[in-house]
């Protein structure tokens, strides 16, 4: 390595000594050779869908490398990092990266090219060792308030937001709850038959008019029946 490209960084220690000399000189090397995890920027995002697994995204690093005068220099995009997904199994929260987001890559000792997703040991397809383009993808960090989310709280709470749409799919779904069940809505549809009462016989209450096929259980009158004082006889059974 030239003399100009170590001046920049050299201080007094650096040149106490022979020994230190030689320290200074292989910490430069080491450190422009072996990377360990980078702060970067999203750029893009490969994703296959929700169906899948996750996927691949290429970042830029946030932090300029210097020349010898002490002024940063370009960096270029690192293209097809795996990003991390909570996942394990077959069971996923699906939150993937979007371009903007700010996260962490971490790079691997050696070439990662041979994995691709595979779970068995493979050869390193060369021998390259500490390069960016070898890293992991990890996000979240300095992210913008979210809009939609999932807030859980030590205390007991947990909070589902979501400005558009809430989808709950399954065949069979369940809601205990022991003290009350709320609600609140200016609209409510129920699509199937309902049966009320369960194994307990609790009664269904209303506080407002209920209607069937346009029929008033409050107001509605019957046809049918000979005018005067009497009322009408209890509904069949």
């Amino acid at each position: 390595m030239a003399e100009t490209e170590l001046k920049a960084n050299y201080d007094d220690f650096a040149c106490s000594s022979e020994l230190n000399a030689m320290d200074f000189f292989v910490r430069s090397i080491v450190s422009k050779v072996v990377s360990t995890s980078l702060p970067v920027v999203v750029t893009a995002v490969e994703r296959s869908g929700d169906g899948s697994g996750a996927g691949y995204v290429t970042v830029k690093p946030l932090l300029k490398p210097r020349n010898n005068s002490g002024d940063g220099l370009e960096v270029t995009t690192i293209p097809k990092l795996p990003y991390f997904r909570l996942q394990h199994g077959k069971a996923a929260i699906i939150c993937d990266p979007k371009i903007g987001d700010i996260g962490l890559a971490v790079v691997a000792k050696h070439d990662i090219s041979n994995i691709g997703g595979n779970n068995t040991p493979q050869v390193p397809a060369t021998y390259r060792s500490f390069d960016p383009s070898d890293s992991f993808y990890i996000g979240g960090f300095w992210g913008q308030a979210p809009e939609v989310f999932i807030h859980l709280e030590d205390e007991g709470t947990i909070k589902l937001k979501a400005p558009t749409k809430i989808t709950l799919e399954a065949p069979d779904c369940e809601v205990n709850a022991s003290t009350s069940f709320t609600v609140n809505s200016s609209q409510i549809n129920l699509n199937g038959p309902i049966s009320g009462g369960g194994s307990s016989g609790a009664n269904a209450t209303f506080s407002g008019d209920v209607k069937a096929k346009n029929i008033s259980l409050t107001t509605h009158v019957h046809t049918g029946v000979q005018a005067g004082n009497a009322t009408s006889g209890q509904p069949r059974q």
